[in-house]
């Protein structure tokens, strides 16, 4: 996962959602992706990403590759797997992982997809809560899941998952600030949890995202990202 450490430029950024998250184990930016290969599924192929800090995070200092952090992703025919291990996150934090499916790529005029591409009626995208979990001790995080193709329920309405090998798939890991066991578990459910009016939400995005979750006291920001490109 370190075969190419060239920064890059910053972009944006549940069928059935299934959710795994973990901390401490011994949860749009734009990521390369760096390989692709069979998967050990018949007919299943695998794509490895580097994670990026996310645009957002320049303001404290946190820009270009995210360090010791890798993102998976296996596509099937009947839909995706995904996994991103991290680093650097702040012990004590909430943090929530958003699943970002462009079913037609085609259209941005980027690449990866920016937000003004993703949030285009005509790239058919959908956001998705995907995974949360509470940092530990280390700052070291996994997030993981997988979602099959059909209807996929997020920030926009009426969207549907239909091609898993033609998708461009971007994951993006929100920060909430310190946990706050009045908002939980809000923090690490929601992308709106435990955030206050202040956060610098992007202006692009829609009302249903900020509606997602009780406001709280924290300044919340996109921490991390990795994205996979349709095959």
């Amino acid at each position: 996962m370190h075969c190419i450490s060239k920064s890059r430029s910053v972009a944006l950024l549940g069928g059935s959602l299934l959710i795994a998250a973990c901390a401490d184990v011994p949860l749009a930016p734009s990521s390369l992706q760096v390989a692709q290969q069979p998967s050990e599924s018949v007919g299943a192929v695998q794509q490895t990403a580097l994670v990026y800090w996310h645009a957002q995070q320049a303001v404290n200092g946190k820009t270009g590759l995210v360090a010791d952090a890798s993102a998976t992703l296996v596509r099937n025919a009947n839909g995706i797997s995904f996994r991103i291990s991290t680093t650097g996150l702040t012990p004590g934090n909430a943090y929530t992982l958003w699943l970002v499916v462009i079913n037609n790529p085609e259209v941005c005029t980027a690449t990866p997809c920016t937000a003004p591409n993703i949030f285009n009626p005509a790239a058919e995208s959908q956001v998705a809560f995907a995974a949360g979990h509470v940092a530990g001790a280390s700052g070291q995080g996994t997030f993981a899941g997988s979602v099959k193709e059909g209807t996929l329920s997020g920030w926009l309405p009426d969207r549907s998952f239909d091609d898993a090998m033609g998708v461009s798939v971007h994951l993006v890991i929100n920060d909430h600030g310190p946990m706050l066991p009045e908002y939980m578990p809000d923090m690490i459910r929601t992308y709106r949890g435990g955030c206050s009016n202040a956060s610098p939400f992007p202006a692009i995005f829609p009302a249903t995202a900020l509606a997602d979750g009780e406001v709280g006291p924290n300044i919340c920001r996109l921490y991390q990202a990795a994205t996979f490109e349709a095959l």
